[in-house]
């Protein structure tokens, strides 16, 4: 079997409003050419959690990378290859 590299990697992502955590340090890894969807509630982040992968949204905890470039570092270049 081919090893696939991640091309998303997240790990501990947290992100609170106003004191209230909407994502509370999740973790997963996506592989290249791999199908991944976020389920859950209204209210339950996978809005922010997208937004932050984006850059559009800041980082309260964790680490974000988007084909090894870390999110929070270089927002510029996460907005350039997405």
């Amino acid at each position: 079997m081919t090893q696939t590299k991640p091309i998303i990697t997240v790990d501990g992502l947290t992100k609170a409003y106003a004191g209230t955590p909407v994502v509370d340090g999740i973790s997963f890894t996506v592989k290249t050419g791999e199908i991944f969807g976020l389920l859950g509630p209204n209210g339950a982040g996978k809005t922010t959690t997208l937004e932050m992968l984006e850059a559009l949204r800041s980082i309260d905890a964790g680490r974000a990378t988007i084909d090894g470039i870390d999110v929070a570092k270089q927002p510029k270049q996460i907005k350039q290859i997405i």
